[in-house]
């Protein structure tokens, strides 16, 4: 039986901002601190394009986001749960303060990824860190990231998926359908966020699946490299010409 799932705009800002307070907490618990790497793997394929103007779709608490000002790229944080950006903002706020890097300080604001409020040929990438499963209008939303890049900018995604090898997909099985999301109930208080989580992972399109799918809506040169034994995966593309 399919999965179905709510992705309105509504119900997914809803739920994240019903976790924003437990988010950050959660993400390095749940995740023993890998997220970092993660992360960090992104920024790492990111920076050897060399951009200098870059939005982070679905920002969160602005993880992703500082890691890339860091580098000293000016980014601007795109998110729609108004309780996540403003922890975001603080974290920005408090890291700018600590540390230049010749950026701008990050900037952030409310929005969604089909309906991104900026000109065409904006920006030099785009990156997503794990919330392009949550997209009401994921063919929508990749159309507009293509017409906010400039010719030749790429697009950076981190997204979970399920391992193909056997013994990490028994242990990703157990551990993100039964594990996570009781202790994300728990510290959360929110039951609904941490069962929709691997709901959500099963049915994005993975691997060479959403690779195809970048390049039907106007990306080429796609790769994608398994991190962690497949429990995630960057994809990197570039904007056609």
């Amino acid at each position: 039986m399919a999965i179905s799932l709510k992705k309105d705009r509504e119900s997914i800002s809803a739920m994240f901002n019903n976790i924003a307070h437990s988010y950050d907490l959660l993400n390095h618990l749940l995740s023993f601190g890998i997220d970092r790497y993660w992360r960090g793997v992104l920024v790492k394929r990111l920076i050897q394009i060399r951009p200098s103007n870059l939005l982070d779709i679905a920002c969160g608490t602005g993880d992703l986001t500082i890691a890339i000002y860091k580098k000293g790229v000016n980014v601007t944080g795109l998110d729609i749960a108004e309780k996540m950006l403003e922890i975001a903002k603080r974290k920005s706020d408090k890291c700018f303060e600590k540390t230049k890097t010749g950026a701008a300080r990050p900037n952030f604001i409310k929005g969604s990824a089909d309906s991104i409020p900026y000109d065409n040929n904006s920006f030099d990438a785009v990156t997503i860190g794990f919330g392009i499963r949550n997209f009401e209008n994921r063919g929508e939303s990749l159309l507009e990231i293509n017409r906010v890049l400039k010719k030749g900018g790429a697009i950076a995604i981190l997204e979970f998926a399920t391992p193909r090898n056997k013994i990490w997909r028994a242990v990703f099985h157990l551990y993100f359908l039964k594990i996570l999301p009781a202790i994300g109930r728990v510290i959360s208080g929110d039951r609904k966020a941490y069962d929709y989580l691997p709901q959500s992972v099963e049915t994005f399109p993975q691997y060479s699946e959403f690779a195809t799918e970048l390049e039907h809506f106007g990306f080429e040169n796609v790769e994608f490299r398994s991190l962690t034994g497949g429990i995630a995966i960057l994809y990197f593309a570039v904007k056609k010409d």
